[in-house]
């Protein structure tokens, strides 16, 4: 670090080009500290907030047995995604406040060798490795874009970060291999508020833009799945030529198991079994959306329960000591999991959780302790 009376620092800076770098220059800084080593945190807050995240997934938990309870279902993998996306949070709040550049570097880098390793991916296959399903690449390539912009933030030179941002951009290109739509938007929407992070100075702008995204799409599956006019409507007729009739029919399917069972649902994995149109077409793998799929199967009180985890997410974000740049990206990687698993069965890839998971809580990660004096 620039001592603070050094005559390296400009007393005056004529030109305004050099005071914009002179800022840039400062606010990179601020940011390396916030991800790395330094911040002021709340300690009744950041506890109060733990303390509920932890009720909550605890009630998800909960919620998932007693709705299998008592009738053939299968709540292991619920409860696999729950735990899976989980203990990833924790490891990249544990790992992110040591080093957030080698744990988001890392993350980027295995994705990006991945997609390497499947050509298939590469080719824009359906059913491509290394997920078995392209959009489930498409939306795991998204969030490695989100950890390589992390990493170029909290990067100590301006080769590094020149090089985290070099690897997010092959990653979008990745994700436009993928053909998945939804994964490319999101990439995209990463890569430019990484690129451009820097100049965010209200983090909570991007967290309630990014929240409000959320609900306005489960709001319109819910509206698409519950309008069965045929041929009258014609916000169905043009989301069935980008989404598929399919898609909106079980979305419809998800929405009469809703209304049938509202308390517990079916059950916990059943919702194959008990979809008219699941079962009519074998190719159809699940209701391609994580919030009707929910309170299909775990009913409204589990749907709440999914509603609060989400939510809490994102006051996290909010509440985050966090510089707002680093805010900035990990708002909108998580608004783009959350949109993508909105209109697909993304979500039900624990890879795909892990991912999410990491970067969040890299995103919220609190400075190491022990470093921090050293730092300041």
């Amino acid at each position: 670090m620039i001592p603070k009376g050094s005559a390296m620092i400009p007393k005056r800076i004529g030109s305004s080009r050099a005071a914009r770098a002179w800022r840039r220059l400062k606010r990179s800084r601020a940011v390396r500290r916030s991800l790395g080593v330094t911040g002021r945190i709340d300690r009744g807050n950041v506890t109060r907030l733990d303390l509920l995240g932890v009720i909550l997934v605890a009630a998800a938990a909960v919620w998932g047995l007693l709705a299998a309870a008592g009738r053939p279902a299968s709540p292991e993998g619920f409860l696999l995604g729950l735990l899976t996306i989980s203990a990833a949070y924790v490891a990249g709040r544990v790992a992110g406040a040591q080093s957030a550049f080698g744990v988001c570097a890392a993350l980027a880098g295995a994705v990006a060798v991945l997609l390497l390793l499947s050509p298939d991916a590469l080719a824009g296959e359906t059913l491509a490795a290394p997920l078995g399903y392209g959009n489930a690449n498409g939306a795991l390539v998204a969030q490695a874009v989100g950890a390589a912009c992390l990493a170029a933030l909290a990067a100590t030179s301006d080769r590094r970060r020149g090089e985290m941002h070099l690897l997010a951009g092959l990653l979008v290109l990745g994700a436009f291999a993928t053909r998945s739509l939804a994964a490319v938007f999101g990439a995209l929407v990463i890569l430019v508020i990484g690129l451009t992070a820097l100049s965010a100075r209200r983090r909570g702008s991007f967290v309630a833009v990014g929240a409000l995204c959320v609900v306005v799409v489960a709001a319109g599956t819910v509206y698409l799945g519950g309008d069965r006019v045929s041929g009258a409507s014609g916000v169905r007729g043009t989301a069935e030529s980008g989404l598929t009739e399919r898609r909106i029919d079980v979305w419809h399917d998800a929405m009469e198991l809703t209304r049938e069972n509202p308390w517990r649902g079916s059950g916990p994995g059943t919702f194959l079994a008990q979809s008219p149109t699941a079962r009519a077409d074998s190719d159809t793998k699940s209701a391609h959306s994580q919030w009707l799929r929910q309170a299909a199967e775990q009913g409204v009180p589990g749907l709440l329960c999914l509603v609060a985890l989400v939510a809490w997410a994102y006051v996290r974000l909010w509440r985050s000591r966090q510089d707002p740049a680093v805010v900035a990206v990990g708002a909108a990687s998580l608004t783009a999991f959350a949109l993508h698993a909105s209109i697909d069965y993304v979500a039900e890839f624990p890879v795909v959780l892990a991912a999410v998971g990491v970067v969040l809580g890299v995103a919220t990660a609190a400075p190491d302790q022990q470093l921090r004096s050293w730092y300041r």
